[in-house]
């Protein structure tokens, strides 16, 4: 009987004990309490389009549309090549990594494309897309940036302009628009020097 009774005692103090309310007093007031932390992680933001310009140019004998800043060697070119489709170049010390690929993203569309090294001054990766190739239609008719990615590396965002489209068409046709060369001034000079010569 006595270890019934302290049976008995023992479960009303348990019942005692969870019908207590929680305490809930709020912790001291330091002017912090409803303060949300910091984001610590860097949040991954999409890279803006690379600095430079469209520049028509010659590559190989062979006319292509450069960009680049000013002054500077380009970045990534199209070049027209021998059957009526283009050359995508991406220029500098660029790795290929373990894919050996180049990845062109049109809006939310990724291209992959094989990728061959280019010996010269400015060495380069080079990708061809043929004549008959579907995605030669859809960088002409792209009008937003495109993103090219080289390997496991950084992707290059170019701006766009409509001067890619006409240069597509241009080799397309094989009717490419003569490059006009700045003027710099010396022809003007040297006529200037010519005539100062002449005169009495």
């Amino acid at each position: 009987m006595p270890r019934l009774a302290a049976l008995s005692a023992l479960l009303v103090l348990a019942a005692c004990a969870e019908s207590e309310p929680p305490d809930v007093s709020p912790a001291e007031d330091d002017g912090a309490y409803n303060m949300i932390d910091p984001v610590t992680a860097e949040v991954a933001q999409d890279a803006g389009p690379a600095i430079g310009d469209w520049t028509r140019t010659m590559q190989e004998e062979q006319p292509a549309l450069a960009f680049g800043p000013a002054g500077a060697e380009p970045l990534f070119s199209l070049r027209c090549d021998d059957r009526e489709g283009i050359l995508l170049n991406r220029h500098g010390v660029v790795e290929a990594g373990t894919t050996g690929m180049m990845t062109l993203v049109l809006g939310a569309n990724p291209h992959r494309l094989a990728v061959n090294p280019v010996e010269g001054p400015l060495p380069m990766l080079r990708a061809a897309v043929p004549a008959n190739d579907p995605l030669l239609a859809a960088i002409a008719a792209h009008q937003g940036p495109l993103e090219l990615v080289v390997g496991d590396g950084p992707s290059l965002v170019l701006p766009p302009s409509p001067t890619i489209r006409e240069f597509i068409g241009e080799c397309a046709s094989g009717d490419v628009s003569p490059i006009t060369a700045p003027d710099t001034g010396t022809e003007n000079v040297a006529n200037a020097a010519a005539s100062e010569e002449e005169m009495p």
